[in-house]
């Protein structure tokens, strides 16, 4: 890892040169301003100090016109280097003695110094006074280089402020700080190394700031290690729950909102069977119409599911496969999500399809095998009374004033005839193949045979009325078919019935099957007593 460019041990100098170059401008820019008001200061004091000092001297001078004496001290006054010229005038102005010097116009009025001379015996008497030019150009020199010194000297000082700190900052902060990085840099990720504790810094903010890494590294690697071992956790969890997904006897599989298969377990070829051998086949592709007979169904569910937001369930028919119906115990519940949608700006409702399917055919086959020995007979394979009285009922209870129902009332003539003569056993087979002929002459598969007593029976021929041909015509060809000889015992005994036939039809016989069963009833009894053989229409109810 390489470390950034702009490296904190560069910046920190920087900027603190930086901030002393500007303090020292500044500070250069006051001093110099400073020095060289302080030098014309300086410079006007030492010329009213030697204006004082010689003010009596002169003054004598002057009262006691010494000339000597005036340009004794004109020229003690003119050595100074600062004065350009000097003079000495009476009370009236006139020049008395005009001391050397360097001639010059004069710049301002403020380089003229006029200091007045008093009388020795009366100070309150002027007598003359003292006129000094000072030299501008000097004055301004001296003032400068006083004013270049001060600015020298605070702009060293500045500068070695600056120095100072730098190296103070650079070996107590940036250069910590700096090896505190590289060490970190060099750290590989997930390493259970510290960062040492500079010398010097175990007690300062750098301490503190490596014992705070530190402290954030452990605990790093310690969350890292429990990563690990929460991974570790989950892999394992994940290949259990794979085992078991695999493994379990439930269908478990997943489906798009369109009914297309997204995953499944291998369970659920098992459960579905058919030549599907791997179910990478079906995805992408409507499992519910691959799967189920009634798909709608299916369907069904899932918008109930999604709606109520529960699980429903249902047993619901698969497709055949090898011609063995196949039954399953479906469950199905609707993972709702949020999705924006693209086309409106908004949220859209998306999600997936969880079911799950348990094999319940041989369940299935048991419960019809429990329905049909409930509500068919054993001997004949036909509907027993509580059946045929059931399918009837439910007819009538579905349909309405214009769905006819015929019912045909069967009785077998001859047949006690038949037991006393060949037996029971013999009896039971004319039975048998007196139901399968009867099943013969049916042309609906909504047209159903029942067995209500020992040789009674009931035919119901659904969507015929008393005006349907076809039901004249089934129950004369039923006639016609029950008097032809039944061969009996591999043949080898052949017995002769016959056969009364009444017929009822709804609505025009009765409304309820007792009414239907009782006109019927009338019905074949009228046959029996005009000679067998034959069907006969029940009277219209009055």
């Amino acid at each position: 890892m390489n470390l950034p460019r702009s490296r904190l041990q560069y910046r920190f100098p920087a900027g603190a040169l930086a901030a002393a170059l500007v303090f020292a401008l500044i500070a250069g820019a006051l001093a110099y301003a400073l020095g060289e008001r302080r030098a014309n200061e300086a410079a006007h004091q030492t010329i009213a100090g030697m204006q004082a000092a010689v003010e009596k001297t002169a003054a004598i001078a002057v009262y006691a016109h010494d000339a000597p004496l005036m340009r004794e001290v004109l020229e003690g006054v003119a050595r100074n280097s600062l004065v350009r010229q000097v003079d000495i005038v009476d009370d009236g102005g006139r020049t008395l003695l005009q001391g050397s010097g360097r001639a010059a116009p004069v710049h301002a009025s403020e380089a003229v110094v006029l200091q007045p001379l008093k009388s020795p015996f009366d100070a309150g008497e002027t007598i003359g006074a003292m006129r000094i030019e000072i030299d501008g150009d000097q004055l301004q020199r001296v003032a400068r280089r006083e004013a270049w010194l001060m600015a020298l000297l605070m702009v060293g000082q500045a500068a070695l402020i600056a120095m100072i700190v730098f190296l103070t900052g650079a070996r107590l902060v940036s250069r910590p700080i700096v090896r505190l990085a590289r060490a970190l840099a060099m750290m590989p990720p997930g390493s259970t190394q510290l960062l040492p504790t500079p010398r010097g810094h175990a007690h300062d903010e750098i301490g503190t700031l490596v014992q705070s890494a530190n402290d954030l590294l452990s605990a790093n690697a310690q969350a890292l290690q429990r990563e690990r071992e929460l991974r570790q956790d989950i892999e394992a969890m994940e290949a259990q729950y794979r085992q078991i997904f695999d493994s379990t006897s439930a269908g478990i599989f997943v489906l798009d909102r369109q009914g297309r298969l997204i995953n499944g377990n291998p369970t659920v070829l098992k459960v579905i069977g058919g030549g599907v051998r791997d179910l990478r086949q079906m995805r992408g592709r409507d499992f519910l119409e691959l799967v189920f007979a009634r798909p709608e169904r299916a369907r069904a569910m899932i918008e109930q599911a999604a709606l109520r937001n529960e699980t429903m369930s249902a047993d619901l028919e698969l497709r055949a496969a090898e011609g063995r119906t196949r039954w399953a115990h479906c469950l199905l519940s609707v993972q709702e999500a949020r999705r924006p949608d693209e086309t409106t700006d908004s949220m859209a409702m998306d999600g997936v399809v969880e079911g799950v399917l348990y094999d319940i055919t041989e369940r299935k086959q048991v419960e019809t095998d429990v329905r049909r020995r409930a509500d068919h007979d054993a001997l004949t394979g036909a509907l027993n009374r509580n059946g045929i009285d059931e399918a009837i009922d439910r007819h009538l209870a579905h349909g309405d004033a214009t769905d006819a129902l015929t019912l045909l009332y069967l009785d077998l003539d001859g047949f006690k005839q038949i037991n006393d003569r060949h037996g029971h056993h013999h009896g039971d087979e004319v039975l048998q193949q007196a139901v399968q002929r009867i099943q013969s002459e049916l042309r609906r598969n909504t047209d159903l045979v029942g067995r209500i007593g020992g040789d009674e029976f009931v035919v119901a021929l659904a969507h015929s009325g008393p005006t349907d041909v076809a039901a004249s015509q089934i129950a004369a060809s039923i006639v016609a078919r029950l008097c032809e000889p039944f061969e009996l015992d591999g043949g080898r005994a052949v017995a002769e019935i016959g056969v009364s036939i009444g017929m009822a039809s709804f609505p025009r016989h009765g409304r309820q099957r007792r009414e239907l069963m009782h006109a019927a009833d009338e019905a074949m009894y009228w046959v029996k007593r005009h000679g067998k053989n034959g069907y006969a229409t029940a009277l219209a109810e009055k």
